[in-house]
Parts: structure tokens; C-alpha cells; sequence
């Protein structure tokens, strides 16, 4: 069946597409929010890296649900939670409830937010399959990234905008555009029948199991050791709002093209992708993701001019696409469908560690600067990608 021609298809690409601008808005709006009214890289990268730890705590039980639970009312469940958030930041903002001295605010919104998150991505990474099939699942995670990294272009150019405009209109956008996505969910007619475990089986059982499967198959055990390396990538995240307002002296509209041209990066890997399909082997793929965000990650941090920034922020996007679609491919490929849900959610425990990497970041920031940081991350992020894909037969050998 061709892609296209499958109805949910549709409206799971633009639900995707405005869940993803979403995250985007919110994580730059927090970001130049925290850095401007404490001014302090650790607080920002504090409460950035919140979500993350929501996420990496809950996303097991988030793929247990996945597994056992009908993904298609999760989905929109969360989303609309998330929409309701989002809402009251903006509110707390407009009212000058959040200041310099009650920023803490933001840490119990984004904790929940993160929750949420631990419960949506499992079920919608596996529905992707319910919705296509896993004939098509190439295609659609290539066309999903390329469609999602359009929204990567777009919302940071408008949240940056935003910002210019008002904080609080951050979030206001931001409720409209998660609140379209859950519109889209409930648009979808396709319902996943969950194919789990015996009644008798507990959540806790079932977490266990997920485990025990993940780490004694070899390939997914060496996907989820690899995806480790996202703690290192983001540790890059807090030097781009300090570079560009501390280091080069901009303000929020050259903040947002710079994220803007890292979602140029990532549209042009995803179509590259697209066309490619099957004929490149995923180990050529996953170095070339490696090696094209680190040397990305280098370059921004020790780019003397904002154009170089720009190359760089596209360089960044070309390797996170390659990223975003073969890893999450070759593990739905190679995983039973009763353990999907499980294995989905370890494999957002392992990614989503960029978020502690902006706690991590900050630190590194005040204590030495952009420059040490941005080589600790690139040396981290080698150190482990290399050594994983020499001692992972199964990993060399994916297709």
C-alpha cells in the first residue's frame, strides 16, 4: 500500500508536526526566560533538565501502557494534558506570578510535563507501526522526521518571535498548537489491540520483563548503549542561548534562526533518508549521524561569527536526523510486537538523557566556559559511540 494513501497517515504526520514545533517552542521559551531573569546558566540548565528527569523515571511504566493500554487514547489524553500546562505558564507569566524569584514555579509544571511525556512517546513511536504497517515503516519514520524538522525550521523562528513579543505568548501558542495535535489524534480511526502477557502479570512484572528482553538481545542492548551518547549532545543545548546572547551579543530573533537552521539541517538528512530507503546500510547512517553532530557541536562552540553558527546549527540537523530515524527503525524492526511498547520506552530513557545534559551543561558553563564544554561533549559522545559499534558485532552487521 502506498504511504500516502493511508488516511491515519495523515493526520498522525500533522499531529506530529505540532507536538514537535510544541516541544520546541517550549524548551527555547524556557531557556531564554530562566537566562534572562536569573541570568544563571546552572538555573537554566536546572529546570530544562527537569522533563528529563520525569521521562527517564516514568518511561518505563510509559511502555508497559504502551503494551498493555489502547495507544491511540493515550495519545490524545497526555496531549491534551500537556495543552492545559502550557496554558498555565502563560497565565502565571502574564500575571507576573513568575519572576526572578519565583522561577522555581516552572520546576513542578515541567516535572509533570515530563511525566506526561514519559507516558506519550512510547505510545506514539509504537503507533506509528499500528498505523503503517512494518513494510512501510522506513519510509513513514523518514517521512515523519522530514515533516517533524519542518517544524523545526518554523518554530523557533516564531518563538523567537514570541519571545521579542512577550513571554506569555510563548505558551499561549504553544497550548493552540498541542491543542490542534490532540484534535488530529482523535481524527484517526486506527486502534492498536494490545497482544500483552497474562492477566496475572503485574506492571512490575511486565517492567521486568521489558528489561530482561532489551539486555539480553545483543543489537537492541548495543542500540540502547549508543543512545547513552545523548547526554553529551546535550550538553550543547545550554551553550546556544549563551553564545548567541552572552558570547556574540544577539537578542531572541537570531536565537530563533539559529535553532530554525538546525531544523534546515535535519530536513535535508530526513529527505536524504527518504530517497535512500534501503540501500545504505544503518551502521554507514549511524556514523555518519556521529560524525556530523559532533563536528557540528565543535564548530558552534568555537565559531567566531554568527554565520558560522548557522553552518554549523545545519551540520547538527543533518546528523540528528540520520539519528532520529535509523535507530528507533532498526530497533521497531527487530523487536517482538508484545515487547515493543517496553523496548520504545528504554530507548527514550537512554536519548532523553540530553535533558540532564542541560544541567550538566550549565554547570560546565559557569565553571569553564563554551569551550571546554562543548569538547567534554564531543569526547564523551565519541568515546562511547566508538566503542560500541567495534565491540557490537550485531550492531556492525544491522541492515
Amino acid at each position: 500500500m502506498n504511504l500516502f494513501s493511508i488516511r491515519d497517515f495523515k493526520f498522525l504526520i500533522i499531529s506530529n508536526i505540532f507536538t514537535f514545533a510544541g516541544y520546541q517552542i517550549r524548551v527555547m521559551a524556557i531557556a531564554w526566560i530562566v537566562l534572562d531573569l536569573t541570568g544563571s546558566e546552572k538555573t537554566m540548565g536546572l529546570i530544562n533538565s527537569v522533563p528529563g528527569i520525569a521521562i527517564i523515571t516514568m518511561s518505563l511504566f510509559g511502555g508497559v501502557f504502551a503494551d498493555r493500554f489502547e495507544r491511540w487514547r493515550l495519545l490524545w489524553q497526555t496531549k491534551l494534558a500537556i495543552t492545559f500546562l502550557s496554558l498555565l505558564t502563560g497565565l502565571l507569566l502574564t500575571f507576573e506570578i513568575i519572576n526572578s524569584s519565583t522561577i522555581w514555579y516552572l520546576i513542578p509544571i515541567s516535572l509533570i510535563i515530563g511525566m506526561l511525556f514519559a507516558l506519550h512517546n512510547p505510545a506514539s513511536q509504537a503507533f506509528v507501526l499500528d498505523v503503517v504497517g512494518k513494510r512501510n515503516l522506513v519510509s513513514a519514520s523518514s517521512f515523519s522526521a522530514a515533516s517533524s524538522t519542518i517544524a523545526t525550521i518554523a518554530a523557533p523562528s516564531l518563538g523567537g518571535l514570541l519571545l521579542w513579543l512577550g513571554y506569555d505568548w510563548s505558551f499561549y501558542i504553544l497550548a493552540i498548537f498541542y491543542f490542534f495535535s490532540t484534535i488530529m489524534i482523535l481524527s484517526i480511526k486506527k486502534r492498536h489491540k494490545s497482544v500483552i502477557i497474562e492477566k496475572s502479570n503485574n506492571i512490575f512484572s511486565d517492567v521486568k520483563a521489558g528489561l530482561l528482553y532489551s539486555f539480553n538481545h545483543p543489537l537492541i542492548r548495543a542500540l540502547l548503549i549508543i543512545s547513552i551518547t545523548a547526554i553529551f549532545a546535550g550538553i550543547y543545548q545550554p551553550v546556544i542561548p549563551v553564545k548567541i546572547k552572552n558570547d556574540l551579543g544577539l537578542g531572541e530573533f537570531e536565537y530563533g534562526i539559529v535553532l530554525a537552521m538546525n531544523g534546515v539541517g535535519a530536513l535535508m538528512g530526513s529527505i536524504f533518508l527518504f530517497i535512500i530507503n534501503e540501500r545504505v546500510r544503518k551502521i554507514y547512517l549511524l556514523v555518519i549521524s556521529f560524525l556530523a553532530f559532533d563536528l557540528g557541536v565543535l564548530i558552534f562552540g568555537f565559531s567566531p561569527n554568527y554565520f558560522l553558527c548557522i553552518f554549523a546549527m545545519i551540520l547538527l540537523g543533518v546528523g540528528f536526523a540520520t539519528w532520529m530515524v535509523t535507530i528507533p527503525v532498526l530497533l521497531q524492526t527487530n523487536t517482538s510486537d508484545e515487547m515493543r511498547g517496553r523496548v520504545i520506552s528504554l530507548y527514550y530513557m537512554t536519548i532523553l538523557t540530553y535533558q540532564l545534559g542541560w544541567f550538566f551543561g550549565g554547570i560546565l558553563l559557569e565553571s569553564f566556559g563554551i569551550h571546554l564544554s562543548v569538547l567534554i561533549a564531543t569526547i564523551g559522545s565519541l568515546s562511547i559511540g566508538i566503542t560500541t559499534i567495534l565491540l557490537s558485532k550485531s550492531l556492525r552487521s544491522a541492515n
